[in-house]
């Protein structure tokens, strides 16, 4: 057990979020970690402690929680604010005993403007390194590490390792965009402490039981197949997708966040190239885990043919189109894209603490049957934070 003063405090933002909570969990179990301070807006008259502690019961049971109460600390305050809205008193607090944050807070919302990406991602960002240099200023903070996405690389086209960012790339989305723009401006920021960058692809479920609370991105395409919303699915059946489960980005920011080799770099978490799955396969996983009927799959051209020419658009069922509009946000990534990673210094640094992506046929059955249990999210685990214990634990309580 280290002393008290060996210990770090961090201040997380994105704490409530499907990534922060699998950290949260992790470092709650690390003798490195002292308190984790949790940045939490107020809500519908509910004050931001009131939040983390529910949120600390849905994880762990009320009693575990209750033993959390010391080390985790609510601070109040807002990402989309000057300041990150954090009050004077938390300010304080926080320049007293902060050693490092994790900014983990961000929009992923596919369909928001870039407007309302930017305000998020790419303002927010801007005010946690504001908040970083008067903690660093005016106090103990060490160290800033950034989530990030790997779809930073957006449409380049090619294989992408950890030091790419900017190739002359167009991208998919506003995410894509602001969180882009959001690495631009911390490579701008002068500083005196060192940014750490970590960018996962898309993520999904946990490996060992499939659990998510959000059925978003991958979980659209999956949904519709297995609800049999549509006569045929579009997209680019060659197409790649690199997809990680929860648990592995999880595992590496824990493992990466203390680790002096990790501070001012940027990695790539994600299955990486030859690791990732073909959209064909996935489709045909999910359809058949749901026991329905394979769907005949229409080539992109052939769509964009067809939705050029409004006699043959009409030809199609209302309910083909309104599928259309509802995954439409992801049509991009359907269409199928170039662009690869290669993490190799991300897994040659890893190595050292035995953190390493699991491969898509090792857990495609629990994510996918964890969909079907939970009615695509209409049904959730009561209580959920029995999904929140860690492999090792639930042997040892076993």
């Amino acid at each position: 057990m280290l002393h008290n003063s060996e210990q770090k405090n961090i201040l997380i933002t994105g704490g409530t979020g499907f990534v922060g909570k699998a950290v949260i969990a992790r470092l709650l179990a690390q003798p490195w970690v002292g308190r984790i301070y949790v940045l939490a807006r107020p809500h519908r008259g509910r004050p931001a402690s009131e939040r983390v502690e529910q949120q600390l019961k849905t994880m762990f049971g009320a009693d575990q929680a209750a033993s959390f109460s010391d080390r985790i600390v609510a601070v109040a305050g807002d990402l989309t604010a000057p300041g990150m809205g954090i009050g004077a008193d938390d300010l304080a607090l926080l320049k007293s005993s902060c050693h490092q944050i994790l900014h983990c807070g961000a929009s992923t919302d596919f369909a928001a403007s870039l407007t309302e990406a930017r305000a998020i991602n790419l303002d927010g960002t801007r005010y946690v390194l504001t908040v970083a240099d008067e903690l660093r200023r005016d106090g103990m903070l060490q160290r800033v590490d950034y989530v990030s996405t790997a779809y930073v690389a957006g449409t380049a086209g090619r294989v992408v390792n950890e030091t790419d960012l900017d190739m002359g790339q167009g991208f998919l989305s506003p995410y894509e965009q602001s969180k882009f723009e959001a690495e631009k401006l911390i490579h701008s920021w002068t500083r005196d402490y060192p940014v750490t960058i970590h960018r996962p692809s898309i993520v999904v479920g946990q490996s060992y039981n499939g659990y998510t609370p959000h059925f978003k991105v991958l979980y659209w395409p999956l949904m519709i197949l297995a609800r049999e919303m549509a006569q045929f699915f579009v997209c680019n059946p060659n197409s790649y997708l690199d997809v990680v489960p929860v648990d592995y980005v999880a595992d590496a920011i824990v493992a990466l966040l203390p680790d002096p080799e990790a501070a001012g770099r940027t990695f790539l978490l994600t299955a990486g190239r030859g690791r990732e799955i073909r959209v064909r396969q996935l489709l045909v996983d999910a359809m058949d885990l749901a026991q329905v009927k394979r769907k005949p799959i229409m080539p992109m051209w052939i769509f964009d043919f067809i939705r050029k020419v409004p006699p043959l658009a009409r030809l199609l069922p209302n309910d083909f189109w309104a599928v259309v509009d509802m995954v439409e946000p992801y049509h991009g990534y359907l269409r199928g894209i170039k662009t690869r990673f290669n993490p190799d210094q991300t897994l040659k640094l890893l190595a050292k603490s035995g953190v390493k992506p699991p491969v898509w046929h090792s857990y495609k059955d629990k994510i996918l049957q964890f969909c079907i249990d939970s009615r695509w999210g209409k049904k959730l685990p009561q209580p959920e934070y029995t999904y929140y214990t860690l492999p090792e634990v639930a042997t040892q309580q076993a």
